[in-house]
């Protein structure tokens, strides 16, 4: 199943890691005490902020939104789509998607954030249904050679990552073409606000990038910082490099390093200190149906299942959990959010019915399999779990 073998890869690369020859970064961010002042040499400082960031980043991010709350048209209320990390279960958040529109009943989203598989996804769900074809081709005839490629002589003799994200980065430049960053960047024109999650490994902390923020440079250089986001969000640490982001303070030029945005929280909304019940009520949407739409690209009931007495086994186990642990926290700390500034939660995630093995990372029959789970999840009202305020963690044991 994809978790071992992604499990095994890291448990080896971690090995292999330990015996290859190291490397030196001679363009880092300076300090500790410098590092926050310098931003993305492609665009400005303002296209991304860390989610734990103190008073000016809220302020930033609160600027923003403010034209994404006044553009919400009367007789409805916001629209918030967040789509988790997955790997190749984001299969299941393209069907949901697929399905909610052969239901006449998909929403349109003034915000849409996504982490690692989710920011794949979150690009065609932010344009709407119109690429749902697109959407849906990515995630039914992907395949492990089109995503990843293993680099065993260079995790030995080189840096020590085991794959490279070569054909990833190709996938993303060929479905992240320019016509499709600059339909991104005239809806961000019109208030709606595209976010996606990585991790700045170096800082140890979350960035949140505005994707449409940066699309509407219209250069060479901020398309391709774009596409390096997206990139990073996805880049699982240790397997594949961490992807170099040049940054400056406007005088000197650094690098950071950006890792997939999971390794951080598995599914995000907006920061705990943005006054988002305050900001509804400047903007004349309190009493509206204000709603937050989650998708989960995992299951989060736990399953029994006897494990071989093998290290590679239980390492997957552990791996899981703890993905799974992440991602409840993750749920519960949005449902304070909702609850506190007054918004609605709905989720959708991987039933536990779905019993269906992948054979590799990106297996094209499992992909299939769970895409058509996910499309009969959007197509029906069953498919999801409305108004979870009271969700408790009971509900998935």
């Amino acid at each position: 199943m994809t978790s071992i073998r992604f499990a095994l890869s890291l448990v080896l690369s971690l090995v292999l890691v330990a015996c290859a020859s190291s490397y030196d970064r001679t363009n880092v961010t300076p300090t500790a005490e410098t590092y926050e002042r310098f931003y993305p040499s492609a665009a400005s400082s303002d296209v991304r902020q860390f989610e734990d960031g103190g008073r000016e980043a809220l302020v930033t991010l609160q600027e923003h939104l403010k034209p994404t709350l006044t553009q919400v048209p009367r007789g409805r209320g916001l629209n918030i789509l967040a789509l988790s990390g997955g790997g190749q279960h984001g299969a299941y958040g393209a069907g949901v998607l697929n399905g909610w529109t052969t239901s006449g009943k998909r929403p349109d989203f003034d915000i849409v954030t996504g982490i690692s598989t989710g920011s794949l996804i979150a690009p065609f769900a932010f344009l709407g249904s119109g690429y749902d074809a697109r959407l849906k081709r990515f995630y039914t005839q992907t395949t492990t050679r089109d995503v990843a490629r293993l680099d065993v002589a260079g995790a030995i003799f080189g840096r020590g990552f085991l794959g490279k994200t070569t054909p990833l980065r190709a996938a993303i430049e060929r479905e992240l073409t320019d016509d499709l960053i600059t339909a991104i960047g005239a809806e961000h024109r019109k208030g709606r606000r595209l976010l996606v999650g990585t991790t700045n490994i170096d800082a140890e902390r979350p960035v949140l990038w505005d994707i449409g923020q940066m699309a509407q440079i219209e250069t060479p250089q901020a398309r391709a910082l774009i596409r390096d986001v997206i990139l990073a969000s996805a880049a699982i640490p240790v397997v594949f490099p961490p992807i170099t982001i040049e940054v400056t303070d406007g005088d000197i030029r650094r690098e950071e390093l950006h890792v997939d945005g999971g390794l951080t929280r598995e599914v995000f909304v907006y920061p705990p200190g943005l006054p988002m019940g305050q900001m509804l009520r400047q903007a004349g949407l309190t009493g509206r149906d204000n709603t937050i739409w989650l998708i989960h690209n995992k299951t989060l009931e736990p399953t029994f299942e006897p494990l071989p007495g093998n290290a590679t086994a239980v390492a997957d186990r552990a791996f899981e959990m703890l993905i799974r642990s992440q991602s409840i926290g993750n749920i519960e700390s949005i449902l304070s959010l909702a609850k506190r500034d007054g918004l609605g939660a709905n989720i959708t995630y991987i039933p536990r019915d779905f019993t269906h093995k992948p054979d590799e990372p990106f297996d094209r029959d499992y992909m299939n399999a769970l895409f058509t789970v996910g499309h009969a999840a959007g197509s029906a009202s069953e498919g999801w779990l409305y108004d979870i305020q009271d969700w408790t963690t009971d509900d998935f044991e």
